[in-house]
């Protein structure tokens, strides 16, 4: 007969069965916060909801944060789900795409004034309408 104690122990031990297949990782990561504080992290595992990071059990962190994975420009919005010494899991709750240093110095196209001419082909900026600017925007970061 196994007391509460053993059983307790038993079960912390065992594996935890989960939704979809962990891919192992050691990608190198950031954590954001909202003040703009970045500490770093490493990603030891992923799947499609979640994630393990490895980070200092000393380390305070917030219920939700910003996951960046240097290299491969993604920006996830996750939420902690354990905790366990050095290592953190979270549930991925969003996830957007870094913008690019090119997108982001681009310069924003300037309205086309109207005029009581007709106008040409010409004169219509790129994917908009008569005097109207394109709607495309880039991938956003949140």
């Amino acid at each position: 007969m196994t007391t509460d104690m053993e059983h307790s122990e038993q079960a912390q031990d065992a594996p935890v069965p989960r939704r979809e297949e962990r891919s192992p990782t050691n990608w190198i990561a950031t954590i954001r916060f909202r003040d703009g504080t970045e500490i770093p992290c490493t990603v030891k595992d992923v799947s499609k909801s979640g994630a393990r990071i490895c980070i200092g059990a000393k380390q305070d962190l917030p219920p939700v944060f910003m996951l960046r994975i240097i290299g491969r420009d993604f920006l996830c919005l996750v939420r902690v789900a354990w905790r366990r010494g050095d290592y953190v899991g979270v549930r991925i709750e969003r996830v957007g795409k870094v913008p690019s240093a090119a997108a982001a110095t681009a310069p924003v196209a300037q309205p086309v004034p109207v005029t009581s001419e007709p106008t040409t082909q010409a004169a219509v900026p790129d994917g908009g309408g008569l005097g109207v600017p394109s709607r495309k925007r880039g991938i956003s970061a949140f």
